[in-house]
């Protein structure tokens, strides 16, 4: 029996375990936000009344049934720094790829662009908020001279505030519980720049 000494090794002598709570937070802080931002957009484009609608829907839904290890999969071949679609497309434009999985400064922007590949959910969610919105509000304001942008911020916006904030809390404990893409492409590198916290408890419960 070591008592507290555990604690103590944690945070003073396990170099891994700060770096594993800062990747984490560095993850969250990124991929929520913008995964809501691209959330709403796309929702409020799906909201729109045209032509094959059902099909836009069910495509962008269509990546967030993925399993998680088929998607990672995926990424890592888009995200390849010789082969991946994302760099080839940059080199027909002229742009330099980023080396994105195997540099320490582009791991983590990498997995957070990863992370907007599964925002069909909660695009879901906003889609059904919106058109749950009151119509009469809408003519309302277009008869008070509120053009789109104003109808989009005064109206929109405040009416979505519960499937917002839902939609935050689930996504921030979605955020600091990433484990598959890590565990599949990364092992926690390079560098441990990809060292998440769910993956570090991984490493000490069942590999050591």
């Amino acid at each position: 029996w070591i008592g507290l000494k555990n604690y103590y090794d944690m945070f003073y002598v396990d170099e891994l375990f700060g770096k594993a709570v800062y990747n984490t937070l560095y993850y969250a802080l990124f991929s929520v936000p913008l995964g809501l931002i691209f959330a709403i957009v796309l929702a409020m484009l799906l909201n729109y009344r045209v032509w094959g609608l059902t099909f836009f829907r069910a495509t962008f839904f269509l990546p967030s049934i993925v399993p998680g290890v088929a998607a990672a999969v995926i990424w890592a071949w888009i995200l390849n720094p010789e082969y991946g679609l994302i760099n080839d497309l940059l080199g027909r434009l002229g742009l330099p790829g980023p080396p994105w999985l195997t540099s320490a400064v582009w791991s983590k922007p990498a997995f957070i662009l990863m992370s907007l590949w599964g925002i069909g959910s909660t695009t879901i969610i906003f889609l059904a908020a919106l058109q749950d919105i009151p119509q009469h509000l809408y003519e309302a304001a277009e008869i008070d001279g509120a053009n789109l942008f104003h109808r989009a911020y005064y109206v929109t916006l405040p009416m979505l505030t519960p499937a917002i904030f839902f939609n935050l809390i689930m996504g921030v404990i979605g955020a600091l519980q990433i484990f598959t893409q890590v565990y599949v492409i990364s092992d926690g590198g390079p560098l441990w720049s990809t060292l998440f916290y769910v993956f570090y408890l991984y490493r000490q419960g069942f590999q050591y």
